[in-house]
């Protein structure tokens, strides 16, 4: 049991790295187009996408970060 909370955690410490560099790319890539648009309907299209980047980020570092600690609650994790 130990083994697969380990693995687990290791999974989810893995997970924010990379949600961290997707994020900070697309939010650099939707900066840009907002910069560069000049229809306003395209300028609030990409405020959507940056709102919407922004909580699935949010959602993934805080599923990340409770299963980190749901790891070291377990009864018998040694880890």
């Amino acid at each position: 049991m130990n083994e697969v909370i380990q693995t687990i955690n290791q999974i989810a410490e893995g997970i924010k790295p990379l949600s961290i560099a997707v994020a900070g790319i697309a939010l650099v890539v939707i900066g840009l187009l907002w910069m560069f648009a000049k229809d306003p309907q395209k300028k609030e299209m990409y405020t959507g996408w940056f709102v919407n980047v922004a909580i699935g980020f949010a959602i993934v570092w805080l599923g990340a970060s409770i299963v980190t600690w749901l790891g070291t609650k377990t009864v018998g994790f040694s880890g």
